[in-house]
């Protein structure tokens, strides 16, 4: 994941200037990597405090997010705090098996800051339909065994997977022909 920082002073006269960044959890590497690319400007607008030489030095001072890898959906003014936030949940996508783009939308849905919290949580797997969560979730809370085999086959399952479905206590992400689920509780 990385994305390219622009500096808006250099875009403003008609001139590309900006740098890849990679994506980290530490805002403060970032910045820097930011402010290093506004400091080289070819179109400085202020006058700053070099931090290494505590001299004065020209510099730009506006930047945005003019193209990145890897984020889904990033806004131009998303800033670095959104981007520690993206990288987090990227991390733990891959650490659980989960696309970044499911676990990005069900956080975004639930309004969920920390990655590793809200898939521990709500994340219950994936399936390939309504239907096959509805039966394992029965099967792995219910005795099936108590109930006679000759009943068990006229369980409609269809049928609970829609009350599951319309029920409101999962929210399901459709990706590659799989389907995730999180508890909404």
């Amino acid at each position: 994941m990385r994305f390219y920082a622009a500096c808006l002073a250099s875009y403003n006269n008609g001139r590309l200037h900006g740098a890849w960044i990679d994506a980290s959890d530490d805002i403060e590497a970032m910045q820097e990597q930011v402010n290093a690319m506004l400091r080289s400007s070819p179109c400085p607008n202020v006058m700053i405090i070099h931090p290494e030489t505590g001299k004065s030095v020209p510099s730009a001072e506006e930047w945005a997010i003019h193209d990145h890898e890897g984020f889904g959906k990033l806004s131009e003014y998303a800033g670095l705090a959104a981007i520690v936030k993206a990288f987090n949940i990227n991390e733990c996508a891959e650490e659980r098996g989960i696309p970044f783009a499911v676990l990005q939308e069900a956080m975004s849905d639930a309004g969920a800051d920390d990655a590793d919290r809200y898939v521990s949580d709500h994340y219950q797997g994936a399936y390939d339909s309504w239907r096959d969560f509805a039966e394992q979730v029965v099967t792995d809370t219910h005795d099936m065994s108590a109930v006679p085999e000759w009943l068990q086959s006229h369980i409609d399952w269809e049928s609970l997977a829609r009350d599951f479905e319309i029920g409101g206590d999962w929210n399901a992400y459709r990706h590659n022909g799989e389907t995730y689920f999180f508890t909404t509780r």
